[in-house]
């Protein structure tokens, strides 16, 4: 494992975060994917169940496109949406959302190589 491995296994900013007008601030790519698992996880809460759809409509259930139009992505969660309104990874990278039941997604991130479904992705459910 090099350097930037143990790095990101460690929690450590990535090398150049991306930056969009939500203005977050650039935080460690684990702790990115784990405030997308807490927001998910915070719809599924007041819902009773997950959003659903593409990461655009993902997001925008999420950013108030709901019943109750309650806005799980603010500027303190430190999540970041690029200009297609789709909810990014630490690299500015669409995370792929996938149902595996009404209340259990998985959330990937293709992590520093920018590619999906490669050995250095990041998941969570």
């Amino acid at each position: 494992m090099g350097a930037a491995s143990n790095a990101l296994a460690l929690g450590a900013a990535p090398p150049g975060p991306v930056s969009n007008a939500n203005a977050a601030p650039a935080l460690p790519p684990l702790t990115v994917l784990d405030k997308a698992r807490v927001v998910i996880h915070n719809y599924c809460s007041v819902f009773g169940e997950n959003p659903v759809g593409t990461n655009p409509e993902i997001t925008a259930a999420l950013m108030g496109q709901n019943p109750k139009h309650i806005n799980f992505v603010t500027p303190e969660s430190g999540l970041r949406v690029n200009d297609k309104g789709e909810m990014v990874d630490a690299w500015g990278t669409p995370f792929f959302f996938h149902q595996l039941s009404g209340k259990e997604m998985e959330i990937r991130s293709a992590g520093e190589d920018r590619k999906m479904w490669t050995f250095d992705d990041l998941v969570t459910r």
